[in-house]
């Protein structure tokens, strides 16, 4: 199960990398795989879901934002362009207790 997304990084600002998250079920695994945007080259982001310790869906106005808290990082997902990402949530949320929606 995949979905376009943008992953939202802090490097001395706020930086919305678009791509690809995907959950692969069989690998246990969730990726992101960037675009390559202006001289910037893609990148890619792997998670082991079994060392996920938080998942937050957070409701803002205009949209949601999907997060992981992963070895002491919060990483966010955001501007979705489906509704896929409700699974990776709904996914992710049958294996963890300790996860949260918020509205902002």
């Amino acid at each position: 199960m995949q979905t376009r997304c943008s992953l939202k990084t802090f490097q001395f600002r706020f930086v919305a990398m678009p791509g690809v998250l995907t959950l692969d079920s069989k690998k246990e695994r969730l990726i992101f795989e960037s675009e390559a945007v202006g001289n910037l080259e893609g990148m890619t982001e792997t998670f082991e879901i079994s060392r996920i310790e938080k998942v937050q869906l957070s409701k803002g106005i205009f949209k949601e934002t999907l997060g992981i808290y992963y070895e002491g990082d919060w990483f966010k997902w955001t501007h979705f362009l489906d509704d896929q990402y409700k699974d990776i949530y709904h996914f992710l949320n049958k294996d963890k207790t300790n996860f949260t929606t918020t509205s902002l």
